[in-house]
């Protein structure tokens, strides 16, 4: 969060469905005065503001307030889409990457619109330690999905050799279940290769990276895996039935004068 003491602008910050980023296009659009449009791919260089043909030149325009929200997501995955007014900015950062970098002299949100009517179909792996979920998911439909638990020890507080042979124990018990989340993943995965656009994670971070090191399979299939970490509290078949949720959402930074 911003301190209000040294910033003129305070971002709001949120996860949103595509419902209700279109709810939020729609008040933008009913926003008095002009409001302009930026499209970033993803690994496009953040623009120099001022050097957009659509961005406002005279002092009184936020073009400190466009800098700071272009800077809040510069190793963005999927790019983002920024529209703003001479009071405010809104940044969304979309679930998938945006196709094409615009700079747009007035609101336009077709390219976000048509992002959120694609036809895109995601592997899902969710782990945490002693459970798993891998499922296939397009649209808001579970295509297929395999679930189990597989015990792993919990932490040792004892010291000395009794301590070593505890974790010599949950080691092997995690390779184990890294191995078996593995096996499952490219059973599930392997009769939709051809149309699963990318893989998405969810789940503990430290697991996730241990999973992700450890599992060959999706470095061989050539399957891009996205940085971003789905929500979950207990991977599950329910979870995966749920899931479309999560995958759809995106951020979004709202940022708005105190005066």
């Amino acid at each position: 969060m911003v301190n209000r003491s040294k910033s003129p602008i305070v971002p709001d910050h949120l996860f949103a469905s595509p419902s209700r980023v279109r709810r939020l296009l729609d008040e933008i659009h009913e926003v008095e005065g002009e409001v302009r449009t930026l499209y970033l791919r993803p690994g496009s260089p953040v623009p120099q503001v001022g050097k957009l043909g659509a961005l406002p030149v005279d002092r009184s325009a936020p073009t400190h307030w466009i800098r700071e929200a272009l800077n809040t997501f510069p190793d963005s995955e999927t790019g983002a889409a920024v529209f703003w007014s001479d009071r405010r900015v809104w940044a969304v950062i979309p679930p998938f990457p945006v196709e094409e970098t615009q700079s747009i002299d007035g609101f336009d949100a077709s390219n976000l619109e048509e992002l959120y009517e694609r036809d895109v179909t995601v592997g899902v792996v969710l782990l945490r330690m002693g459970r798993y979920a891998i499922g296939v998911v397009r649209g808001d439909k579970l295509l297929a999905s395999k679930t189990d638990t597989r015990h792993v020890k919990n932490r040792h507080r004892a010291g000395g050799s009794s301590q070593r042979r505890f974790m010599r124990s949950r080691d092997r018990l995690i390779r184990e279940l890294y191995d078996e989340a593995c096996s499952v993943t490219r059973r599930v995965f392997e009769p939709h290769l051809d149309t699963i656009d990318g893989v998405l994670t969810g789940g503990e971070r430290q697991t996730i990276n241990g999973f992700l090191k450890r599992c060959d399979f999706l470095e061989k299939s050539g399957l891009p895996v996205m940085k971003r970490l789905l929500a979950v509290e207990r991977p599950s078949h329910k979870a995966l039935e749920n899931i479309h949720r999560e995958v759809w959402k995106s951020r979004v930074l709202v940022f708005s004068r105190l005066d």
